[in-house]
């Protein structure tokens, strides 16, 4: 089976997964749900009405939203590879398709296509709930420039970014709890690292850094502060660490 007849097997896979495409959904809604509380919640969290608060500082809270996205699309990557394990479908899968890193690179373009999609609408719906609420404070919106672009598709790319991690989590662990623990660690990670003495400088290595960096959330000087260029490179060079992963267990074992 050539890459593009996997691809669109592993397509019509997510389609039959019911759940999956509810997922999608999930992930839209709640994400911008969640924007209208960080904003809503800016006067307790702040101790200043919205109006007071700098506009690029509510659009942030609003883009702090597109987290939840990422954790429901942790679920859908990990649960789109991980059943075929439960169901047992994954051997004909593998009969059918010998080369089995097709199967992952397939399944991996399937995953970061639904992922992008999911991500760029629901930074879009928070940007938008953000001047929403600006625009209600009497305060004139953020403009459409760079620097909001960039900080809206960066801030997308974290959800594409662990729905991946959490495919090659249930290849390798071949479930979809093993998956979804997998991305859930790294997400929480740097958090991790910044409460333990010593290691804290560690937090630029890890990939929260690399989206900060790539979004232009993390301030010069800080602790993960990293460059757009090298961010980049951290970021695809963690993206390629999980996409060995996932083929390694996948070829090195009989299913």
């Amino acid at each position: 089976m050539t890459v593009v007849a996997a691809f669109r097997a592993e397509r019509t896979k997510f389609s039959t997964i019911r759940s999956l495409p509810w997922l999608t959904a999930v992930a839209v809604a709640a994400s911008t749900l969640m924007a209208l509380l960080f904003i809503v919640s800016l006067p307790i969290t702040q101790g200043r009405s919205i109006g007071d608060v700098a506009p690029s500082d509510v659009i942030g809270a609003a883009l702090v939203g597109i987290d939840v996205a990422a954790i429901v699309l942790i679920v859908l990557g990990a649960s789109f590879a991980g059943s075929e394990y439960s169901t047992g479908t994954v051997q004909p899968t593998f009969v059918l398709t010998p080369r089995r890193g097709r199967v992952v690179i397939a399944k991996a373009t399937v995953v970061a296509a639904v992922a992008l999609g999911v991500a760029v609408v629901t930074a879009v719906l928070c940007v938008l709930v953000g001047e929403l609420a600006l625009l209600v404070s009497g305060v004139p919106g953020v403009p459409v420039d760079g620097p909001l672009v960039r900080l809206a598709l960066g801030s997308a790319l974290g959800p594409v970014f662990y729905a991946l991690v959490a495919m090659a989590g249930a290849l390798a662990f071949r479930s979809s709890g093993g998956g979804v623990v997998m991305a859930l660690v790294l997400l929480v990670l740097p958090a991790i690292v910044g409460w333990i003495p010593g290691i804290g400088g560690l937090v630029v290595l890890l990939p929260a850094a690399a989206l900060h960096g790539i979004s232009g959330a993390a301030d010069p000087g800080t602790a993960e502060y990293l460059a757009a260029g090298p961010a980049a490179l951290s970021l695809v060079g963690w993206t390629m660490l999980a996409g060995a992963l996932a083929l390694w267990s996948v070829r090195s074992r009989d299913v």
